[in-house]
C-alpha cells in the first residue's frame, strides 16, 4: 500500500517537474543537468507504465489461455472418462457372456459323458446279451 502511495507521489512530481521544463524549453532557456535528468527519469518511468501495461495483458492473455486449456482439458478427461467407462461396461458384458459359455460348455460335457455312458452300457447289455 505504501508502495503505490509513493509511486504516484513520485510519477506527479515528475509529471509537474516535466510540465515546468517543458515550459523552460518553449521560453528557449537552457535546460540544467538536473532538468535534463527529470525528462530522462520521466521518460523512463512512461516506459516502465507501459512495459508494466504489457506485462498485465500478457499476463491476462496467459490467463485466458490457461482457462481456456484447462477447460478442454477437462472436456477431453470427461470424454476419455466416459469411453472407458464404456469399454469397461463391454468388457464386464463379454466377460459375462463367456461365463455363461463355460457353463454351458460345462453343462455340454456332462450331457455328453452321460450320454457316452449310456451307450457304453447299451452296447455291453447287447454283447453279453443281458
Amino acid at each position: 500500500m505504501a508502495e503505490a502511495v509513493v509511486a504516484s507521489v513520485l510519477e506527479e512530481a515528475l509529471r509537474q517537474a516535466s510540465e515546468r521544463i517543458a515550459k523552460k524549453i518553449t521560453e528557449g532557456k537552457k535546460l540544467t543537468s538536473i532538468d535534463v535528468i527529470i525528462l530522462l527519469l520521466d521518460q523512463i518511468n512512461k516506459r516502465i507504465d507501459d512495459t508494466n501495461r504489457r506485462i498485465d495483458d500478457t499476463n491476462k492473455r496467459i490467463d485466458d489461455l490457461n482457462t481456456s486449456l484447462n477447460r478442454r482439458i477437462d472436456d477431453l478427461s470427461a470424454s476419455l472418462n466416459k469411453r472407458i467407462d464404456d469399454t469397461n461396461r463391454r468388457i464386464d458384458d463379454m466377460n459375462r457372456k463367456i461365463d455363461d459359455l463355460k457353463e454351458e460348455v460345462k453343462l455340454l460335457r456332462q450331457e455328453v459323458s452321460s450320454i457316452k455312458s449310456d451307450i457304453i452300457n447299451l452296447l455291453k447289455e447287447r454283447l453279453t446279451g443281458t
